[in-house]
């Protein structure tokens, strides 16, 4: 790495490209290293064109000076497309902290800061599949990645930053996976058969509700049919065996009222 590399505030590593390397069907961690390079405090902030993809820990903090810090970006499972293009960019924003600056509450600091006080650097994200070709990407493109002059250097840049995402993968349980991981294609051919069951459910449940709605209008057809009705009505003989007694008294009152005109008639 050339002198006038160290004569920036804040150098980051790597300088251009943030690479993530599949498979992609599981959190894919890399790290950035960020390097004060003056002698007051230096505070960063680190923003994305997609927040929801990438977790990033620490996204604000400070250095020391004359020291470096690492940062944690974790990109979050999804299905990969390789004809699909990447725009997703990482932007560092850096200011020397002031002399008077409270470094307890450095989201309150940041707002105070003025825009034009910033200092900001963009990276763009790669995204690669495992392979051999891939892999001699990575070591051929070191020293680009690692912005010196010395290949060399380079080179041990990306050696040491890929041993750091081992690590960082190994020590963090909620990014680690203890069964292998599966690529690409297996993972597509689970999806596809997740969807062909949620047809198959669909369609069973269509058919349940058409069956219950059957059976429904069968229980009504059955309770207004006249034979439940006649069983449903224990009460009609006994209002039948109350009407006889009502109809042999009107009969012997009639008899009654007959016998006495013909007994005026016959008197």
């Amino acid at each position: 790495m050339s002198k006038s590399h160290f004569d920036l505030p804040l150098t980051i590593e790597p300088e251009h490209e943030l690479r993530f390397v599949g498979p992609f069907n599981r959190p894919v961690v890399t790290i950035m290293t960020l390097r004060n390079n003056t002698a007051l405090p230096l505070v960063f902030k680190i923003k994305t064109t997609a927040p929801k993809r990438y977790c990033v820990r620490p996204n604000i903090g400070k250095i020391l000076p004359c020291r470096s810090t690492q940062v944690e970006i974790c990109l979050q499972p999804f299905i990969y497309d390789q004809q699909e293009k990447n725009k997703h960019k990482f932007m560092v924003q850096s200011v020397l902290a002031p002399l008077d600056a409270d470094l307890t509450d450095l989201n309150k600091l940041w707002k105070e800061l003025e825009p034009d006080q910033l200092m900001d650097a963009k990276l763009k994200c790669v995204f690669e599949l495992p392979s051999a070709d891939a892999n001699a990407e990575n070591t051929s493109g070191g020293g680009a990645i690692g912005g010196g002059s010395g290949s060399a250097g380079g080179v041990s840049a990306v050696v040491n930053t890929s041993s750091v995402s081992a690590e960082a993968l190994e020590s963090n349980p909620k990014l680690s996976s203890e069964d292998k991981p599966s690529n690409l294609p297996d993972a597509s051919e689970n999806v596809d058969s997740l969807v062909e069951e949620i047809k198959a459910l669909r369609e069973s449940n269509g058919n349940l509700r058409k069956e219950n709605l059957h059976l429904k209008d069968q229980i009504t057809r059955y309770r207004s049919s006249p034979a439940v009705k006649q069983v449903n009505e224990p009460y009609a003989p006994v209002l039948a065996e109350k009407q006889i007694p009502v109809f042999y008294i009107a009969i012997a009152i009639a008899a009654a009222i007959v016998s006495l005109l013909l007994g005026k008639f016959f008197l």
